[in-house]
């Protein structure tokens, strides 16, 4: 499998061409109200309304933009109190300027109002795009553009759009899976690196079929010369105190680009559950099990980035990103106090008091080398990357039960286990992009990946002292994975209608092993995945649109894994190994009105969707938590979104969504389908005060209604939050503060009720919170940076 990835890329070499001459332009900044140099200006070059090169100036006010192929470019220069030059320049030679004047606003500060720029929210023929260069939310980090992105949903920390739990990418680029290490990268990464963030429904086919709807943040590309730096710190109180803080560093001269990030978290979460369960035969109840659950969990993780770029010429650069995340200490206690009444005899009430310890330790290492050639025909672009991902967890549990029975000695059980799993990833992949003419373009690409996996389970049952070996219990698992992909993709645009027609197909071949039962299940499909996009613009206020793809879901890792985990002597969670893929159909119509307001209809089929299951064993008394396919999910619904407005120092996104879900599952051959009507609303409010603009708040509302979850109802859960920003010491610091689920609204009660299945929890986590940040930034601060954080599809499916 190697060999066939390492020959796939030996097209690398073949496309290391030389470039074509390239020129430079140059100049010298003056102001005129003085006449002196003007220092660290920007100077940018734009092609077809695309930021193309850029430089700033140096004390003498002199700058220098490198590395220009020859054609027509727009020369813009500006600086803060100056008009903005502009020139229209083509490049046939090396150019120098000579002096240039920069004339003086003649509004002075004081005497007028600073207007801030706006995010704007856009609709292109595939995706929705939020854009934020530019405005107020580049102060904030990036986690915070993506809940306050219209459309995206964020509870506990964890992201949802359309009801399901998206793909972050970077830079088209995907990131790890974990939703903890998603929200550790991003809130420590600063937003003033953020472009726009696309929000893709129905993505396109050359997106791996992995997944559902994609959210890619695109970040700035880097203009400026020199070095800029920021440090932070994040201060959380919730239930207990949590801290986080690290440093950015970014550094560009000439054609090198180095972008370099540590982030540090030290956290202690707290979560609270009620739970109660009926254990049935033939419908009446034989015992009735509350119990009383709190978890604490304990950490320290050590996040590390690490982007070069080096550009060869003008038409060639060539990267490399390393991402290491490090988790040396993680624990998480948990007591489960539990009182048991048996409805068919007195003697045998009971009530059990167990206490989970569980600690782990886990590193997961992602290496990238990449390499873009650009021909000489403008837009024509040949990339390829290669992808290696090494991941090792190894954990630690000790379970120990103390029972007090009716009428009986009391007496106690107890047992270990030790689990270690380690994950090896190698993917490589070419792209290949051809302008066919001004309104139509060509795509092709082809994938490969090879996925190993090796999992280790010994569980150790302490009797009088001494550890005994349950070898019932005690596993080897083993899966390869290979999966080989290629796709086509036609895009064409004219005056009122546009399109866009894609085909992706993949190979998978699975063999998983199981080595004490000797249980082997292997796989070997094709499924092909095709996507069409069609707009017409009605007028310059109104257009329509209609989009499909089709998709897969594989399951991760985790949940093929047949292991065991306790949490009590009669519950745990475990894998499973006869997992299929789910495929999903997805179908979309909408309306664009005035560039403001989008109103889509959705449908979805889900085939074979994977839900952890909340199952009981009525005969053992034994609740399971079980990764399983259920037969179809069902979803449709009606959106609206919008974004404006209302004074120019506040503006608001709006965002509701009447949906169904509907989800059916046989259990004892016995069919059963859950469906609800619901409703999501959120509403952001953005405020600006302040002549200078320093001081921003936030105002966020949401709100969920009681939903379908597999074949859970989860009841209405809201979320009430404020956040203030303030800029100081010349912009170069900023502090922080933040009011989350200020009414403790995130609580919320899981119902499972159907066939011979009752159970309910209620869980309160951690999320009323009071938190104070600060940061600050040194070096050139008008610089934006190259980070990028990648991993391959496979890698996201490394699932905590």
């Amino acid at each position: 499998m190697k060999l066939k990835i390492t020959s796939l890329f030996v097209l690398f070499t073949f496309f290391t061409v030389l470039g074509q001459e390239t020129y430079q332009v140059s100049g010298t900044l003056i102001a005129s109200d003085s006449e002196k140099s003007v220092s660290f200006a920007n100077a940018v070059l734009l092609r077809d309304g695309d930021v193309f090169k850029g430089s700033s100036s140096d004390a003498s006010g002199a700058f220098i933009i490198s590395n220009i192929p020859s054609g027509k470019y727009n020369l813009n220069i500006s600086f803060l109190g100056y008009k903005t030059y502009s020139k229209e320049i083509e490049v046939t030679k090396t150019i120098d300027l000579g002096t240039i004047v920069l004339q003086k606003e003649i509004e002075s500060l004081d005497g007028v109002t600073i207007a801030t720029k706006k995010p704007v929210l856009k609709r292109e023929i595939d995706r929705l795009v939020f854009n934020v260069a530019g405005t107020a939310l580049t102060e904030e980090n990036t986690w915070e553009v993506l809940r306050r992105t219209p459309g995206v949903i964020v509870i506990n920390n964890t992201l949802s759009v359309k009801n399901s739990t998206p793909t972050v990418y970077i830079n088209d680029r995907k990131v790890h899976l974990s939703a903890s290490e998603i929200y550790q990268l991003l809130e420590g990464t600063p937003a003033e690196t953020v472009k726009s963030v696309e929000v893709i429904t129905n993505p396109p086919a050359r997106y791996d079929a992995q997944g559902g709807t994609i959210l890619n943040i695109v970040m700035e590309k880097n203009l400026i010369l020199g070095y800029h730096g920021s440090i932070y710190g994040n201060f959380t109180q919730g239930v207990f105190p949590r801290y986080n803080g690290g440093m950015n560093h970014f550094y560009k001269r000439n054609k090198l680009h180095v972008f370099a990030s540590y982030n540090y978290t030290h956290s202690k979460i707290n979560r609270d559950n009620d739970e109660r369960i009926n254990y049935l035969d033939n419908n009446a109840t034989t015992s009735l099990w509350n119990s009383d659950i709190n978890r604490n969990t304990r950490s320290n993780q050590h996040t590390i980035n690490l982007n070069v770029d080096y550009e060869i010429d003008s038409k060639n650069t060539l990267s490399f990103s390393g991402n290491l995340l490090y988790l040396p200490y993680w624990k998480r206690r948990t007591l489960t106090n539990s009182v048991v009444d048996d409805q068919t005899a007195v003697n045998e009430d009971f009530s059990l008091l167990a206490q989970n310890s569980l600690s782990k330790d886990m590193h997961n290492l992602g290496l990238n080398v990449d390499y873009v050639h650009q021909f000489k025909r403008e837009g024509e672009k040949l990339s390829t990357n290669v992808h290696y991902t090494d991941y090792d967890k190894g954990s630690d549990q000790s379970v120990f039960t103390n029972y007090d029975v009716v009428l009986s000695p009391d007496f106690t059980t107890a047992f270990t286990t030790h689990a270690n799993q380690t994950t090896n990833i190698l993917s490589g992949q070419v792209d290949y992009e051809l302008p066919i003419s001004e309104t139509a373009s060509f795509e092709t690409g082809i994938k490969a990946a090879s996925i190993e996996t090796n999992s280790n389970l010994w569980q150790f049952n302490i009797e009088n002292g001494v550890s005994i070996l349950d070898v019932d219990n005690s596993d080897t698992f083993k899966y390869d994975e290979s999966i080989y992909a290629a796709y086509v993709s036609y895009a064409k645009n004219w005056e009122k209608w546009s399109i866009k027609l894609g085909f992706r197909g993949e190979q998978t071949e699975i063999k998983g092993n199981s080595l004490s039962t000797n249980q082997v299940n292997t796989q070997n499909y094709f499924e092909l995945f095709p996507s069409a996009y069609i707009s017409h613009k009605v007028s310059n206020k109104l257009s329509v649109y209609a989009d499909f793809s089709r998709r897969i879901v594989r399951p991760s890792f985790d949940d093929l894994n047949p292991f065991r985990y306790n949490f009590t002597d009669f519950s745990f969670v475990t894998g499973n190994p006869r997992l299929q893929p789910a495929i999903a159909n997805n179908y979309k119509i909408g309306v664009e009105i005035n560039d403001k307001f989008f109103i889509e209809a959705y449908y979805t089929y889900d085939k074979g969707s994977i839900y952890e299951l909340t199952l009981q064993d009525n005969d053992n008394d034994i609740l399971q938590y079980v990764a399983s396919n259920i037969e179809n999910n069902v979803n449709y619904g009606l959106d609206f979104v919008t974004y404006f407005s209302i004074l120019d120092n506040w503006d608001v996104s709006i965002v509701t969504s009447m949906f169904n879900l509907s989800d059916t599952f046989t259990l004892d051959n016995v069919q059963t389908t859950q469906q609800k009507w619901s409703n999501y609303t959120s509403i952001d409010n953005n405020f600006t005060f302040l002549k200078d603009q320093s001081l921003t708040a936030n105002l966020s509302f949401l709100y969920i209604s009681s939903n379908i979850q597999g074949l859970s109802e989860v009841s209405d859960r809201n979320l009430v939050s404020l956040s203030f920003r303030k800029t100081l010491l010349n912009e170069k610091a900023t502090l922080s503060l933040t009011l989350n689920d200020i009414f403790n609204g995130q609580k919320f009660t899981n119902t499972t009720q159907f066939v011979n299945q009752n159970s309910q929890y209620t869980a309160d986590f951690d999320t009323q919170t009071i938190r104070l940040g600060f940061r600050y930034n040194f070096g050139n601060t008008k610089l934006s940076t190259n980070q990028r954080t990648k991993s391959s599809e496979e890698q996201e499916r490394l699932k905590e």
